[in-house]
């Protein structure tokens, strides 16, 4: 529950954003102590690209507008067929199973789109879920 909170925390800062200030380290230095970016990467999951049927959730914790990728050509083409609906919504990103930063700061250069690369087991824990891309909104989870 810890981890959640902390993760919430976070997104709450990035909520405004249309994108999220990661840059790209350009020394081997940098690259090597992770200085790029206060996220990780890599960011890994146990889930997986999958069907998600619409549902219900407990909402005492996520009052914000999310939505879960991967860096998979599924995801993205999730993420361009919902972009605008993201985008009026406010929604903000979490990608997972992502290995580098060029790939997410291409992402939010393409769809304008704020991306948070983190792991996302605790969240889909709480929600019950397994399968990404989706969308966590109006207290229900769905695709």
């Amino acid at each position: 529950m810890l981890r959640i909170l902390l993760l919430l925390i976070v997104s709450f800062h990035a909520h405004c954003m249309n994108v999220i200030p990661l840059t790209v380290a350009q020394s081997d230095n940098a690259m090597k102590l992770n200085l790029s970016s206060p996220f990780g990467v890599p960011a890994k999951s146990k889930a997986t690209v999958g069907k998600v049927t619409r549902r219900d959730i407990p909402t005492n914790l996520l009052n914000m507008n999310l939505f879960i990728i991967g860096a998979d050509r599924l995801s993205y083409q999730w993420l361009e067929a919902h972009q605008e609906e993201l985008k009026s919504m406010q929604a903000l990103g979490f990608i997972t199973n992502v290995n580098d930063f060029e790939t997410i700061v291409a992402l939010q250069n393409k769809f304008k789109l704020p991306l948070l690369p983190v792991n996302i087991d605790p969240l889909l824990d709480f929600i019950k879920e397994h399968h990404y891309p989706l969308i966590i909104a109006e207290g229900a989870v769905w695709q």
